[in-house]
């Protein structure tokens, strides 16, 4: 049995390789059924059986025959020859392996969602190996299309998404120091003349402490003739000077440090800001659905700020305080070596005291930033919503998950910053035990005379000085801990796959014809569950066509391998004869226009929102696109028409208007290839019918995929795709389908069901039309309100809840009550 050793929790037991040997006691049982004569082309081992209890259970594979095996017992055995379809069935906690006989789909083997992946893998094997015994092909070996278990980290056996992607938990502390030095790259100019003015700062901090000291031995306490003190006082104006000068320049020396700082740090963020809203840009769809909106804009906004704090504590921090360290205890042993070493008895405390800060605090400031995102995420999640809030009258509820969340975060911001101000306070009690040693040495030293009052002076000035670094550089293992955790976070975003790429030479497509082909598709948004089974078709240059099926048949999934919004995980889609991921995907969008279920509008005007795809678009091409989607009347019946201001996600506007905002914004994008995804769901029929025309207009020349549930959409629709379950079922013209009697037929049969029960828009509908059939065709139908008075009236109700009013012999038809 093959083996292998990984760190971390390991899937289950490793999966032997193709063609070798199963255990022994699985051999016995083969051997007992009759099973063992041929070669293994596989055998794979799964931690659930069928009943889903914990047990090691082996599917073994051989040219002939499927079968599963606990110890020397065979559980179930299926022959190829039997085998219709291969497919795998997710479940809670884990799935199955399912092949498909003549009476229908059953369990073959169980597994947990440990071992998804691997079976996956084998499903797609089994279905090729399949393909070639209906081929006449002999099975000689099963055609897997990757490894079995999914990628790990070696160091911690982490699962990856994919074999070359980087370990988060793994990224080390000094990878990271070094890929933010990287950033720091172009700006190395400015920063080495930062850290000139650094040095030169703390040179024109160390001589006043020195002209102190000459001050008070050779002038303050100097004995001298009465005659001699004007030459003392112009020395000591002299020194007062030279105290001023060196104030002077260390104030210009900070003003221009500080200026500097700010250009870079401001450009590095600024920078890193952009970069990494150009990675988000980049990043496929999938990435958002796994991630957290609020998680994103956090790490955008705050934790971009990590290099301009690098900046300030560059030059305020703890470069600043290194050099001072450095300038400052020369100073302290030039003046008396002996009590300098005094001096150092807190530096192992300190350095004690960081070792178990860094230790033990390090990992919370992660927590807490984890905190800080869910709260964010939780508050966006609530204003985003607001409407349907509102209308379930939710706000106890939603403030009460902020107000968990804000908790929460409020638990890990205390421990933290009572952790940060605990061990201050513990490093102010060291720097003042070792203050008291100087003033008690150095104070016996001048009383001995072996030390003037003024070198005790000058050393205590730079005591002082060199305390105060000392206590920074204690708090600088505080920065480094959130500035270490904050830069994580960024290169995590940076460093994220990018799982639809650019082509390295790009195709050139200018010649646009609209030849759509679907070649052998499959997709599926998780790996190991295909929403997509081996689809093909074409839709030729000019050709409109449907695509209908239930919800979840894979539908919407074609449009996001269209717009290359995913990749194909099997298969190729090619417009014009190219790949298109041989495409770069500006220039696939650039000739593809697609009208989403959800139109999403933009904060701003509509006239924004119109000419998004086309910002240069004139007003003539602008107004003619709006008129052309049946959008001018509302636009002109808002405020101020055109220069109305929409809220978020184009408040203001009804759903149909919406849509017919968007569908003009299409048509104004005049793309060559036109997908409408559900542009009439969830809309009236007054509005559906709008839309419609709009739509006639917009695909007028132009290569059309539409989906729809209202099959009237696709009433000029020259050829109808139905899909299920992520299968093509059947293609072909309407009256086609329909003869067929498939799925297609069962859908028009029930949607005809559906459209007879009566609704607001139908008796409205159905009203007018009675309405219109009662009355001359010379006298005009007024629309409007009559009030009845009492009289010889008689109401009688007719089919589909109308009310007949009987005046006499006369009957008025048509009158309908709507609540």
């Amino acid at each position: 049995e093959h083996t292998t050793t990984r760190r971390g929790p390991p899937p289950g037991p490793a999966a032997t390789s193709a063609g070798s040997e199963p255990p022994p006691a699985v051999r016995r049982g083969l051997d007992a059924a009759g099973l063992n004569h041929r070669p293994i082309l596989l055998a794979v081992d799964t931690d659930v059986s069928l009943d889903g209890v914990p047990a090691l259970e082996w599917l073994v594979i051989t040219p002939d025959h499927l079968t599963v095996a606990h110890d020397d017992n065979v559980v179930r055995s299926v022959a190829w020859p039997d085998v219709r379809d291969v497919r795998t069935a997710a479940g809670v906690g884990g799935g199955c392996l399912q092949v498909r006989l003549a009476d229908g789909w059953i369990d073959l083997i169980r597994y947990s969602n440990a071992l998804a992946h691997r079976f996956h893998h084998v499903s797609r094997g089994l279905s090729r190996g399949r393909d070639a015994l209906a081929a006449g092909l002999p099975c000689d070996a099963l055609p897997c299309d990757g490894p079995l278990d999914p990628p790990r980290c070696g160091g911690c056996g982490l699962r990856l998404a994919d074999a070359a992607d980087a370990c988060p938990r793994c990224l080390q502390k000094g990878r990271i120091l070094q890929r933010v030095a990287g950033l720091l790259a172009p700006h190395a100019r400015s920063a080495a003349l930062l850290c000139l003015l650094t040095l030169l700062g703390v040179v024109a901090e160390l001589v006043p402490p020195k002209l102190q000291q000459y001050m008070v031995d050779d002038i303050l306490s100097a004995r001298s003739a009465d005659t001699a003190r004007i030459d003392f006082t112009t020395a000591l104006l002299v020194v007062v000077l030279a105290l001023a000068l060196s104030r002077v320049v260390l104030s210009a020396v900070g003003m221009f440090k500080g200026r500097l700082a700010a250009a870079i740090g401001g450009g590095l963020t600024a920078t890193l800001r952009a970069e990494m809203v150009t990675k988000l840009q980049g990043l496929s769809v999938s990435y958002y659905d796994r991630h957290q909106v609020g998680s994103m804009i956090s790490r955008v906004a705050h934790d971009s700020e990590v290099l301009h704090g690098l900046m300030q504590q560059i030059t305020g921090g703890f470069l600043l305080q290194i050099v001072q360290l450095v300038g400052v205890g020369a100073m302290l042993f030039w003046i008396n070596p002996v009590l300098a070493l005094y001096t150092l008895i807190p530096v192992p405390l300190v350095i004690l005291g960081s070792w178990v800060f860094w230790r033990h605090v390090y990992p919370r400031y992660y927590r807490l930033w984890d905190a800080s995102s869910k709260q964010m995420t939780t508050l966006s999640g609530m204003l985003s919503g607001i409407r349907v809030v509102k209308a379930f009258a939710q706000e106890p509820g939603e403030r009460q998950r902020f107000h968990d969340a804000s908790d929460h975060l409020r638990r890990w911001r205390e421990w933290v910053e009572h952790t940060n101000a605990a061990y201050g306070a513990a490093m102010q009690v060291v720097f003042g035990l070792g203050g008291l040693i100087v003033w008690y040495v150095g104070g016996r030293d001048v009383i001995g005379g072996e030390m003037t009052l003024g070198q005790l002076i000058a050393f205590l000035a730079y005591l002082a000085m060199f305390y105060a670094p000392l206590g920074a550089l204690s708090n600088f293992t505080t920065w480094l801990t959130s500035f270490l955790s904050g830069s994580k976070r960024v290169l995590e975003l940076l460093d994220a796959p990018v799982l639809v790429g650019e082509p390295a030479a790009p195709t050139p497509w200018a010649d646009v014809r609209g030849d759509i082909r679907f070649a052998n598709v499959t997709f599926g948004y998780d790996a190991n569950q295909p929403v997509l089974h081996d689809v093909s078709f074409e839709v030729r240059p000019g050709e409109m066509v449907g695509i209908v099926g239930r919800s979840g048949s894979g539908k919407s999934t074609l449009v996001n391998l269209l717009g290359r919004f995913h990749d194909v995980q099997e298969g190729s889609i090619t417009v014009d004869g190219h790949d298109i991921r041989t495409i770069a995907s500006r220039d696939l969008r650039e000739k593809l226009g697609i009208v989403f279920q959800e139109s999403f509008l933009f904060r701003g005007t509509i006239w924004r929102n119109l000419c998004y795809g086309r910002p240069g678009a004139t007003i003539e091409e602008g107004l003619a696109a709006a008129q052309a989607a049946g959008a001018h009347d509302f636009i002109c019946r808002q405020p101020l028409a055109y220069e109305t201001l929409l809220g978020e996600h184009g408040a203001g506007l009804s759903g149909g208007e919406k849509q017919r905002l968007s569908i003009a914004r299409t048509l104004l994008y005049d793309p060559r290839i036109l997908v409408l995804d559900e542009a009439t769901s969830n809309i009236d029929a007054e509005a559906e019918r709008a839309i419609q025309d709009a739509l006639a207009v917009l695909v007028r020349g132009r290569t059309t995929i539409a989906i729809a549930h209202r099959l009237s959409t696709l009433r000029n629709a020259d050829r109808i795709l139905a899909f299920d379950r992520g299968r093509l079922a059947e293609q072909g013209t309407h009256a086609e389908l329909l003869a067929a009697d498939g799925i297609y037929a069962r859908l028009v049969r029930l949607q005809t069901q559906v459209s007879k029960h009566p609704s607001v828009d139908r008796l409205l509908d159905t009203g007018a039309e009675a309405t219109a059939a009662a009355v001359p065709a010379a006298e005009p139908v007024v629309a409007g309100i009559a009030w009845l008075t009492p009289g010889r009236r008689c109401f009688v109700a007719g089919p589909l809840g109308r009310i007949d009013m009987h005046v006499g012999d006369d009957v008025e038809a048509g009158i309908f009550v709507v609540p």
